[in-house]
């Protein structure tokens, strides 16, 4: 009797072990998805910091030659950033000699997520 005794204490049952692996199973899906989820969201934050940063490129561009003298009203980063485009939109204001200049950058393929800086400055 001592000896089937043993038997019974020294390991365990088939059914633990499935329990504790399809514990194992749901709580990996969890981690999984948690990783998948924080991947897509860094992602996100870099290409809209890529696009705040190129917009205030664009918008100093514009600043450094003239809002009145600035031609092009869109067109891409080129090479360098080849998904991102922006556009450029200067509206006159109620005040003498200043616009307001938008400037519009988005990833190609993504018309919803697009990043906006405005300001205003004096026509030259």
């Amino acid at each position: 009797m001592l000896e089937r005794s043993k038997q019974l204490i020294s390991g365990f049952t088939l059914l633990e072990v499935m329990v504790a692996t399809a514990i194992l199973a749901i709580a990996m899906v969890a981690i999984l998805k948690a990783n998948v989820q924080s991947l897509e969201a860094l992602t996100k934050t870099r290409e809209t910091t890529t696009a705040s940063l190129l917009a205030v490129s664009k918008l100093a561009e514009v600043e450094a030659i003239g809002a009145a003298r600035w031609s092009e009203f869109q067109g891409d980063f080129g090479d360098d950033y080849p998904d991102f485009a922006w556009q450029v939109e200067s509206t006159p204001t109620e005040l003498d000699g200043i616009i307001r200049v938008v400037v519009t950058v988005q990833r190609e393929g993504q018309a919803n997520n697009e990043v906006r800086v405005e300001e205003l400055l004096p026509v030259q």
